[in-house]
């Protein structure tokens, strides 16, 4: 997928996390989970339909302006001076787009965030080397590590800031240095406290949800949603550990007892026994008497679930997700079959598209990108007027020509207006369309070799080079605006000078075309001669197959079919009442056959 289909996508994702985050929240609200467990185990299920969400959706592929035909958009050689400017010197510039540069910052924060949770395991580490184990381990841990049945190291190191946890298979509980000198229940609390995560594994928890946290650095609703989680596993705990002390004011003072602790906070990803932005809710989740009943609780985990769902499809339908566009009549949708300009939004229904010219200056810069335009259709199916919406500045102005020229199926179309997506891609450079604009650049510097083997060169050639020069001046941002405004002026009088000059030309090629075309009369009244001739060959030029087929099929002719007038007038209305731009010619092949060629402008 391009940057444009990635970073659209991960917008459409992020919205639909925000959206079914918010309503998972208000619900939680509504039905009041009090119940440590069923809190924890709601927003965990949360979490996960939240990652799965992607795998459960369908990802909308653009659709092609044609449906099955391959539409070749060759670069044109508009300003054919620049191929034979002199060479310039300066090192090549590198362009990025919008959705490029964010893209990047998106994955640069992914890194950078990555990187801090390496440096907080090797934080573990060291700090797991320079703690002091206590052997023998105070009586409290002693007593709780044979209550639960779980073995764990206990040491002490001045670089912690409360106690904390970590390990799986060789766990360790590290105190600070005058967590020993306490009272004796506080430090029971703090055992079982302790020692209930290491039972439960909570290390691998806090490890994955600080990876989910890394990928969605940018996403504020999901940090929430992990801050909750780990909210509720401590209060799971916090439950699990007063029903083992068997008081709930002692295990509230020993909460109270290290908060008032003043000490640096830690920063490595494992679980603290405790954070000062949960304390407070910790303490009144403690204190408050849970009255949910399990019939109540079963009824709202039912409800929040349906809500959920709904909410999900809703989100999904509102901001879909993206699969790259199939290029027509490339399998796959691989793009790079010499098609640089595709129509991936905005395709159906038309009856003729027009694709733009991929501009020179972006060519020369290398610029390629997606066009998001508005279209406003009449009662006829034409496009009446045209505004672009996003895409790079050196695009907008060909595809805004492009569309303006569009021709949609009025009986088909549902709305006055609708959006289209022109996307221009750079060709490979083995491709057809490359190919062709290295063929006619060429041939133009022939022309302007011999040109200049005769003297001088033509007047608009002159002009040309003229324009080229200008041009670049007028993109100098050194240049004041009196002479940019001359500058305007004499590009314009070089302009008319090549309108002139091309407009002569096109009186030569109309002679030429005249003459080429009373040989191919003789050819065809040669073959009409001894008979009609038969169907040596069907082509089309941005025409549809199934279009193709059906007015195939209209005519009754196929592959060696003898084409008579009456099939070629069947064929010709035929194309009429599909669409008045449709023109059906035919073509000698030179072997006494016909070729029919269907051609939309």
């Amino acid at each position: 997928m391009t940057a444009s289909i990635w970073f659209a996508n991960i917008g459409a994702f992020a919205l639909q996390l925000a959206v079914i985050i918010g309503v998972g929240v208000a619900l939680s609200y509504v039905v009041r989970l009090e119940r440590p467990r069923a809190a924890l185990a709601y927003w965990r299920l949360l979490l996960l339909a939240c990652l799965l969400l992607p795998l459960y959706q369908p990802w909308t592929a653009p659709a092609p302006s044609i449906s099955s035909a391959v539409v070749t958009t060759t670069i044109p050689v508009r300003d054919a001076a620049w191929l034979v400017a002199p060479p310039s010197i300066e090192a090549p510039s590198i362009r990025w787009t919008m959705n490029e540069l964010l893209l990047t910052s998106l994955l640069v924060g992914i890194a950078a965030r990555g990187l801090w949770l390496i440096v907080g395991a090797l934080s573990l580490v060291r700090l797991r080397r320079s703690a002091t184990p206590l052997v023998p381990a105070p009586a409290a841990f002693h007593e709780a590590q044979a209550r639960l049945g779980v073995r764990a190291t206990v040491a002490v190191s001045d670089r912690v800031s409360g106690p904390i946890t970590f390990g799986l298979v060789n766990p360790i509980v590290i105190l600070p240095p005058d967590v020993p000198g306490m009272d004796v229940q506080v430090q029971e609390a703090i055992a079982y406290h302790e020692l209930l995560h290491v039972r439960r594994r909570d290390w691998l928890d806090e490890i994955l949800e600080e990876i989910i946290r890394t990928v969605f650095w940018f996403h504020p609703a999901m940090w929430w949603l992990v801050g909750r989680i780990q909210l509720s596993r401590e209060q799971v705990v916090d439950q699990a550990a007063i029903e083992l002390t068997e008081s709930r004011e002692r295990y509230v003072h020993a909460l109270l007892t290290v908060a008032l602790a003043r000490r640096s906070l830690a920063l490595v990803p494992a679980p603290l026994f405790l954070r000062r932005r949960h304390l407070k809710k910790r303490v009144m989740q403690i204190l408050q008497e849970t009255t949910m009943t399990t019939r109540r609780l079963i009824a709202s985990l039912t409800i929040s679930g349906a809500a959920l769902g709904l909410a999900a499809v809703v989100a999904v339908h509102a901001f879909p997700l993206q699969a790259q566009g199939q290029a027509p009549g490339v399998p796959g949708g691989v793009p790079g079959n010499g098609e640089p300009i595709q129509i991936v939004k905005g395709g159906d229904h038309l009856l003729h598209a027009a694709l733009p010219e991929y501009p020179r200056r972006a060519i020369e810069q290398r610029v390629e990108g997606d066009v998001v335009l508005e279209l406003a259709i009449d009662d006829r199916g034409e496009v009446a007027d045209a505004r672009v919406l996003s895409g790079p500045d050196e695009l907008r102005r060909a595809a805004l020509e492009a569309v303006l020229q569009w021709h949609y199926s009025p009986a088909a179309l549902r709305s006055v207006s609708t959006q289209a997506t022109l996307r221009f891609h750079m060709p490979p450079p083995n491709s057809e369309s490359v190919a062709k604009a290295e063929y006619e650049s060429k041939v133009y510097n022939v022309l302007i070799a011999k040109a200049q083997e005769a003297g001088d060169l033509s007047p608009g050639q002159r002009a040309e080079r003229q324009m080229v020069e200008l041009e670049r001046a007028l993109n100098d941002p050194s240049v004041s605006d009196a002479d940019r405004e001359e500058l305007k002026a004499k590009y314009a009088e070089a302009k008319m000078r090549l309108a002139k000059w091309r407009a002569e030309r096109s009186g030569e090629l109309t002679a030429t075309l005249a003459e080429e075309e009373k040989i191919e009369t003789k050819v065809q009244n040669a073959g009409e001669a001894s008979g009609p001739p038969r169907l040596a060959q069907v082509r089309s030029e941005r025409v549809s197959a199934d279009i193709v087929k059906d007015l195939m099929a209209t005519s009754g002719l196929s592959i060696g079919d003898l084409v008579t007038e009456q099939a070629a007038k069947r064929l010709r209305d035929a194309a009429q009442s599909i669409d008045e731009h449709l023109r059906v010619e035919f073509d000698s092949d030179r072997k006494g056959g016909v070729t029919i060629v269907f051609i939309l402008p």
